[in-house]
């Protein structure tokens, strides 16, 4: 039986990236999924006449012809190509008034609200739109973006491996990264002195890690918001199962293999270490070195034996906290997005300006906090003539349903959706309900479900203080449970995101080939 140098167990967006690296660079690779297609996340579903997009809303990292941005940098290293369509603007925020708001006003959709900004792409743009709306912010704006050029410089320091050169030009060319590395989102821009009404504005992106200001790790907040305002988003014309299916090719164009079909029910230790993995429950495959994108929480309970759990990867796993999960609800219309109303990609409504009080609502299954996305927005031609397709998202913790019995589930996710559908007409003043051509509502055990993560999260582990960015990044290797085996994905430093896991992916697959190289 043929051993391979690498195997990939996942198919998901890091996988895909690792064992796309890997055979590019000449090993012989194989990649392990057990659905039918490659993607997890990335990919598409038809209901009806719609197609739609599972979870991108917006793709960062593009960037421009003059000057491209990191995920197409890497998509060129991969030899992918992926047909842009571009977005040039950053989000809309809705908070609703609530009783007593002396600054409220009457919005252009008819609507009394206490915010409503529509923020432009572009670093001094974005900053004058903020400092009209809150007048007195652009500076510390400015600032900002400043300090998040300054920071991605430094974590590209950072990102030089086992080099402890890669340290000292971090300490060298930024004498302060480690002082700031200790602060939050809400102390750093407190230090900056940009107004709280300017700050909750700012803050909105908080919601794609999915931690709230007052936890969230400064720095990285701002280069992670800093690659969404930069020069806007996109998406690919055939949905993001048009990127899986690209790097699937390049895989196959390299000589890599691909067995769709096929889970990964085991591991094969020999001599404390992963020699090879059980398909299905009875093939077996061997090699030399592995790359795992599936959820640590399951691969230490499902993969391997109690006994062959390194210690400390079993003490993180419990130290960490899972991470908060998704509802969505897909919707096909039989109207256009100009018939409906709709005037913006994407909305975030928000029942309260600060993104803490946001947090905390979403330890409740549904109060008031979600996103509206128009495809149609981007790709016109997305739907049929004539309709168009939205999609709602909302933020919960997956244990909010453990007292939801299975006789209630289905009338329990139609009052979710239900309750989604009329926050979003009641913010933007439109109607949606009586245009519904198709719908279909994913809660925490359907992503747990198809994704096979812990309650359903997308994002992995909670990107806490101390054990953000810069720690995981600094340990990332001293965290890898066996010196042949390496996982990406999520749950590895940058967290959630489809940029963060192609960076996770490739990241372990240079680590492999480096290792493979220096004869290890």
């Amino acid at each position: 039986m043929k051993k391979y140098d690498v195997i990939v167990i996942g198919a998901g967006n890091g996988g895909l990236a690792a064992a796309a690296t890997c055979a590019k660079a000449g090993l012989s690779t194989l990649l392990l999924e057990r659905h039918n297609i490659p993607g997890g996340s990335a990919s598409s579903f038809v209901r009806g006449r719609f197609e739609f997009e599972p979870s991108l809303h917006e793709l960062s990292g593009i960037g421009t012809p003059e000057e491209k941005g990191s995920v197409e940098e890497q998509f060129d290293r991969m030899g992918v190509k992926v047909n842009w369509c571009k977005h040039n603007s950053t989000f809309r925020l809705i908070v609703p008034a609530k009783e007593g708001d002396e600054d409220s006003f009457i919005n252009e959709n008819g609507v009394r609200v206490s915010v409503d900004a529509r923020m432009p792409v572009g670093f001094e743009a974005f900053s004058r739109k903020l400092d009209e709306i809150v007048p007195g912010s652009y500076e510390s704006a400015m600032n900002a973006f400043k300090l998040s050029e300054d920071m991605y410089t430094a974590f590209g320091y950072m990102e030089e491996g086992e080099n402890p050169l890669g340290m000292l030009k971090v300490l060298k060319y930024f004498p302060d990264f480690m002082r700031l590395t200790s602060h939050t989102l809400q102390e750093g821009l407190d230090a900056l002195g940009m107004p709280k009404k300017a700050q909750d504005i700012f803050n909105t992106y908080w919601c794609y890690m999915g931690v709230p200001a007052s936890r969230f790790d400064f720095l990285y907040y701002l280069t992670m918001q800093s690659s969404y305002i930069k020069f806007g988003t996109g998406i690919p014309q055939n949905r993001s199962h048009e990127m899986s299916l690209a790097i699937d090719k390049a895989i196959r164009d390299n000589g890599g293999d691909i067995w769709y079909n096929s889970e990964v029910t085991s591991v094969i230790m020999k001599n404390g270490k992963p020699a090879g993995v059980v398909v299905n429950g009875s093939k077996e495959v061997y090699g030399e070195r592995f790359i795992c994108n599936a959820s640590p929480r399951f691969v230490w309970s499902d993969l391997f034996n109690k006994e062959d759990v390194p210690e400390f990867q079993a003490r993180m796993t419990n130290a960490r906290k899972t991470a908060v999960a998704l509802t969505t609800v897909y919707l096909g219309m039989k109207k256009t997005k100009e018939e409906l109303g709709i005037t913006d990609y994407s909305v975030f409504i928000a029942p309260d300006r600060d993104s803490d009080k946001q947090f905390e609502a979403c330890q409740d299954f549904f109060s008031g906090y979600c996103i509206i996305n128009c495809l149609n927005e981007i790709i016109p031609d997305c739907t049929p003539p004539g309709t168009s397709q939205l999609f709602l998202t909302s933020m919960t913790f997956g244990d909010a349903m453990k007292d939801v019995k299975p006789e209630d589930y289905k009338k329990f996710k139609t009052k979710v959706a239900k309750d989604m559908i009329e926050t979003c007409e009641k913010a933007l003043n439109i109607s949606i309900t009586p245009y519904i051509e198709e719908i279909e509502i994913a809660l925490p055990p359907t992503f747990s479900r198809y994704l096979n993560t812990p309650m359903g999260t997308p994002y992995g582990y909670m990107l806490e203080m101390w054990d953000s960015l810069i720690p995981r990044t600094i340990q990332y290797e001293k965290d890898q449970p066996f010196d042949n085996f390496l996982f990406c994905g999520a749950s590895q430093e940058r967290g959630d995101g489809y940029g963060c896991a192609y960076h996770t992916g490739e990241k372990a697959a240079k680590l492999t080939i480096k290792a493979f190289k220096e004869g290890k």
